[in-house]
């Protein structure tokens, strides 16, 4: 049996009170004038004038005040070539869903294609342009650095004018590094009598990608490399080569945050090694300043220069 239920007026009164709650709760936000003139960085007064004479649809509070919707609000952005210089005031995200981002860079085709597919995560369309470059007549080394590197330096530029959100870099980044692991998969392992390399990015120093990169460069070259990773504590450098013993260590610096603790943990990390083991270093971190500081075998001031010298090496190993 149902059991009927009879509401008193007041309770019929209240529950109905809620409908406008929820209605309000699920349409779009709307906005002040003076929010919206403190998010574009404009007078109230002008918004307000938009507002009256049509510039900006508004609609009306019981109250007689005005509210301009987001719809409202964006299409008049976009029909006016404004843009909000504060968006976060409105509660709305930095940058626009329907921006058109340009990765500047390399003025090559190819490399432009990358950096565009980099930026919107289209992972198939670069791995296809990567081959694409290798095919060109580069070795995998070159073509990973000529891309990886070029879009790398334009997305940092992006990133600083507000152009690129960080999840755009670091999905980058991603990508970047599986398209690295797929090319060293590429190269057959080192036979058993090949040279041992082991390097790294020191402590403080984000950037795993440059390290990945001369791993692979070395591989190609017939050396066995690992790369440690980045952020490595130079106790932890000390105990992979005690651990590896190998014939070469590199040090990719991309970023050094305390210059005086890291020449003293370097040149300590240079002698453990003694000077049977070659210690080479790089990067854009490695001002003419701070270098004359350290204490390694060799600079190398860029991918292919380092490369050179370790085919070199190991042909000197083999005599």
């Amino acid at each position: 049996m149902f059991k009927t239920f009879t509401l008193s007026r007041k309770t019929f009164s209240s529950f109905f009170s809620l409908i406008p709650v929820c209605l309000v709760a699920a349409r779009q936000p709307q906005f002040s004038p003076k929010e919206v003139a403190a998010a574009m960085e404009v007078s109230e007064s002008s918004v307000k004038r938009w507002c009256d004479n049509g510039t900006i649809p508004v609609i009306k509070t019981a109250g007689g005040h005005r509210r301009i919707t987001l719809d409202a609000l964006q299409a008049f952005v976009h029909a006016n070539d404004r843009c909000l210089l504060k968006p976060e005031l409105l509660g709305l995200p930095q940058l626009s869903p329907d921006r058109t981002t340009r990765i500047e860079g390399n003025e090559d085709p190819l490399n432009q294609n990358f950096r565009d597919s980099l930026a919107q995560g289209d992972e198939a369309a670069c791995r296809k342009l990567m081959a694409q470059k290798i095919a060109s007549g580069n070795t995998r080394s070159e073509a990973a650095e000529s891309l990886i590197t070029d879009a790398m330096h334009g997305f940092g530029e992006a990133w600083d004018c507000n152009e690129l959100d960080v999840y755009q870099e670091r999905r980058g980044c991603d990508i970047a590094m599986r398209l690295i692991y797929e090319l060293r998969s590429e190269i057959p392992s080192p036979p058993k009598s090949a040279p041992i390399a082991i390097g790294g990015a020191p402590e403080g120093d984000p950037y795993q990608l440059p390290t990945m990169l001369v791993e692979l460069a070395l591989r190609e070259v017939g050396w066995n490399a690992t790369s440690l990773g980045n952020d490595l504590p130079m106790e932890s450098f000390v105990q992979a080569a005690h651990d590896y013993d190998p014939q070469m260590v590199w040090m990719s610096v991309s970023s050094v945050s305390e210059p005086g603790m890291f020449v003293a943990a370097q040149n300590q990390l240079a002698d453990s090694l003694g000077e049977d083991v070659p210690l080479l270093i790089g990067g854009r971190a490695l001002c003419d300043k701070l270098r004359p500081r350290l204490r390694y075998t060799a600079h190398c001031d860029s991918l292919r220069h380092l490369v050179e010298l370790a085919a070199l090496m190991r042909l000197n190993r083999q005599k």
